[in-house]
């Protein structure tokens, strides 16, 4: 049974795993998108979140302003690149849970958690993406699972690619685990919220009959303004270092598409605007002219102003990038591979340039600095799509179709913890 008409005004109880400010990132992007989507549809929302107790006054502000109640549970988190982390990483290969999904267990989670809902207060509790779900003990309020990405599906990738045996091997039983795990988690959910029509099917494909919506990634078009600000060929690459598929991005253009770039457009820059580049993986082109590491920006609309063009050159990815609604939004010409657009409906040749090859890619590039005018109308088309499909004013349509369409009945009330076999703490 599914509800008639617009939504009410729902209490919703919203778990995230990250700490949603500052929005510097694709995740935290989305999910600030969402609560602040959600507010203005006018359900009431408390927020569960992982972060430091010290966060920044100005961004806990901000989001009381979207949230009536906010309470932050402290989680240290080990960097991706630690030693200790690779320990950990290699003693869960004897483990049956993804570490991807241990790393989040918190006893005191789970017990806020539990002490939320005991109150009765809620008509929903929405899971920010699968890893929020770790810690969710069993209930009858119904489970809202929003899905940043398919997330086995990155390892997936990772896999196909990676030329180290004993990393591939790791990655191939990791993955496993995590299909396994996230197919678990979206059986208990009683509706899935997808940021693509691909990611829909991908979801469905893991659970039969499960009821999935599409609630695209989003920017606030408004405040992005295109610029023409570049005084040199820039080529520009957004993303955060401390992922994983981004710095195996740039390291695949600049390995393999540049050189043949350089040869037909000798003066190209290529700039890498992300956080947190590793001064181990800054070393590795050190001796490659041309390249420049903005390191942490406080604002990317500034950075991608400069660029002549956007490139992204992703090899491993899910979901849907929000470095290319960006860029888009700024109406810059955009040159991306296949894996990189999935999941948007920017029409190739038109709004976008998709090429996977890389001396296509590198052709594509040199194309498109020769030709201004080009350049302008993919900008410009690139930007239209954005308005018509991608913006804020999409986002809180799709949530308030999603949420009228929720089923009255979960699929099933068993904890998500006892389903995945992660030991989420103390149990009732």
């Amino acid at each position: 049974m599914e509800r008639s008409g617009t939504t009410n005004h729902m209490r919703l109880l919203f778990l995230s795993f990250a700490f949603p400010l500052p929005a510097n990132n694709g995740q935290r992007m989305r999910t600030w998108a969402v609560l602040k989507s959600l507010a203005a549809e006018g359900h009431e929302l408390t927020l569960l979140t992982f972060g430091e107790q010290t966060e920044d006054e100005l961004r806990n502000y901000e989001l009381q302003q979207v949230c009536q109640t906010i309470e932050i549970v402290p989680l240290a988190l080990r960097s991706l690149s630690s030693t200790t982390n690779y320990l950990a990483r290699f003693a869960g290969i004897f483990a049956s849970e993804p570490y991807a999904a241990r790393r989040f267990v918190s006893p005191q989670m789970r017990e806020a958690i539990e002490v939320h809902l005991l109150r009765g207060l809620y008509d929903a509790v929405v899971c920010d993406a699968p890893y929020s779900a770790v810690n969710l003990p069993g209930t009858d309020v119904p489970v809202i699972l929003n899905c940043h990405n398919v997330e086995h599906q990155l390892l997936s990738r990772y896999v196909a690619i990676e030329h180290n045996p004993f990393k591939r091997f790791y990655a191939w039983s990791e993955m496993r685990k995590l299909r396994k795990w996230e197919q678990c988690t979206c059986r208990q959910a009683t509706a899935v919220l997808a940021c693509s029509e691909l990611d829909r099917q991908l979801l469905i494909s893991l659970v039969q009959g499960l009821h999935v919506t599409v609630v695209p990634n989003v920017v606030d078009v408004d405040s992005y303004v295109g610029q023409d600000l570049d005084t040199v060929p820039t080529i520009q690459f957004q993303g955060g270092m401390d992922w994983l598929p981004n710095r195996d991005a740039v390291s695949f253009f600049v390995g393999k598409i540049l050189p043949i770039l350089r040869q037909m457009a000798p003066q190209v820059r290529f700039v890498v605007a992300g956080r947190n580049p590793s001064a181990a993986f800054i070393k590795k082109f050190a001796n490659i002219q041309g390249i420049e590491f903005t390191g942490n920006i406080s604002d990317m609309r500034a950075e991608i102003a400069k660029a002549s063009l956007c490139v992204v050159p992703l090899r491993i990815g899910s979901g849907t990038r929000l470095k290319i609604l960006e860029s888009a939004a700024m109406a810059k010409p955009i040159v991306s591979t296949r894996i990189g657009a999935e999941g948007l409906d920017f029409v190739n040749g038109e709004e976008i340039v998709l090429v996977d090859e890389p001396t296509a890619f590198a052709r594509a590039v040199a194309d498109l600095l020769a030709d201004p005018s080009r350049r302008r109308a993919l900008g410009l088309a690139a930007r239209r799509r954005v308005e018509a499909q991608y913006s804020m004013a999409s986002l809180r349509s799709a949530l308030r179709e999603s949420l009228a369409k929720i089923p009255a009945v979960p699929f099933s009330s068993a904890p998500l913890s006892d389903m995945n076999g992660v030991e989420a703490g103390v149990r009732p």
